[in-house]
């Protein structure tokens, strides 16, 4: 543990931004957190590529000693490189990892998807379906995954809210609504597949 100032400020500048950058990463993409060592490590190299892209801040501070001359500006300076910086970039690898580009990239390079399961992939498009789930008993339910449906994400167990329920006949087609019907929620324990089908016109 840090014991002296000069040892909290090194800490701040060279571990701060790389933890923030990892974090805004895994609050998209949850993944297994790996040991100390290793995460020490990660926060350390992501750190080192935000200070390289500030750097001519840091060029600036070295040369004009702004903390003398321009206290706040050089505050608010440090703000933006250990908090904001590390935000903005987070969020813009989220944003990019779901371009056609980044696949493409992914593709090229042998990287994997970020998502760390087909359900958190599948699930965080946003799309609404048809959704026909097969129980390990043989039955069957089906409904709609719609905009006030949910998914649960990794690494908490796979379940599902349908916010709608069809009924269906005996040979499995689709009758009518369910009356009254608010839903369900289903585990994926319970379950043998889940098929999902393309909504062309959202029910009313």
């Amino acid at each position: 543990m840090p014991s002296t100032f000069i040892q909290v400020v090194l800490l701040l500048v060279f571990i701060v931004p790389g933890f923030i950058l990892m974090r805004v990463k895994r609050i998209a993409y949850p993944g297994q957190e790996g040991s100390a060592p290793a995460m020490m490590l990660d926060c350390l190299t992501l750190s080192s590529f935000v200070h390289a892209l500030c750097s001519p801040i840091w060029y600036w501070a070295y040369i004009s000693q702004p903390y003398i001359l321009h206290p706040v500006w050089f505050g608010v300076s440090l703000f933006g490189i250990l908090f904001a910086v590390p935000i903005a970039l987070g969020s813009l690898y989220v944003k990019f990892s779901e371009t056609e580009r980044a696949r493409w990239l992914r593709e090229l390079l042998g990287l994997p998807h970020p998502a760390p399961t087909a359900w958190d992939y599948h699930f965080r498009k946003g799309r609404a379906y048809w959704v026909w789930m097969t129980f390990k008993s043989g039955a069957v339910m089906a409904g709609l995954f719609g905009p006030n449906s949910a998914a649960s994400s990794f690494p908490n167990k796979q379940d599902l809210y349908v916010e709608k329920l069809l009924s269906l006949d005996e040979h499995g087609k689709v009758r009518s609504w369910v009356d009254a019907s608010a839903g369900a929620v289903v585990r994926m324990d319970d379950l043998e597949r889940i098929e999902f089908f393309e909504i062309e016109v959202m029910p009313s």
